[in-house]
């Protein structure tokens, strides 16, 4: 799979203000995700039309993989996860999207797991805490696009 610059400058964008707003605010924007995917969408249909199915089933296939995700947790991830996950499925297709969700989770936990056993120890952190994911999917997706770029 080649991505070109039309794909990954408009992706670390994304990432990079999602990021912030999860962690500053807690909160990924819908103004940011539906109008992404959508340019992804119209860029893959415009760029790669006989490949355009694979990038739509991204959208489909990472969205609903977060949405289920979401149920299970009882509200852990929010719909602006969701949103941006679908978001990296419009601009990656599912399989690579399939990826960025294993890494993203991978680095969660390599993260997560470490600051709720200290503030167990502690005693100063709510185990229940929400973790914002936002930095996690853009630490997945940027390792993606490293993997894609250099393999």
């Amino acid at each position: 799979m080649v991505l070109s610059w039309y794909v990954i400058i408009p992706i670390l964008f994304v990432m990079a203000v999602a990021m912030y707003t999860d962690l500053r605010r807690r909160l990924i924007y819908d103004w940011l995700t539906i109008p992404g995917i959508v340019y992804f969408l119209v860029l893959h249909a415009y760029l790669h039309p006989e490949k355009w199915l694979t990038y739509a089933m991204g959208v489909i296939v990472l969205g609903g993989i977060s949405l289920l995700m979401a149920v299970i947790s009882n509200g852990q991830m929010g719909g602006g996860d969701i949103k941006l996950l679908a978001l990296v499925g419009a601009a990656v297709g599912w399989q690579a999207g399939l990826v960025v969700i294993m890494l993203t989770y991978l680095l969660a936990g390599v993260s997560v797991l470490p600051m709720w056993a200290i503030a167990k120890m502690t005693g100063r952190m709510k185990l229940g805490q929400e973790i914002p994911l936002a930095p996690f999917v853009a630490g997945g997706t940027s390792l993606m696009l490293v993997m894609v770029m250099y393999y």
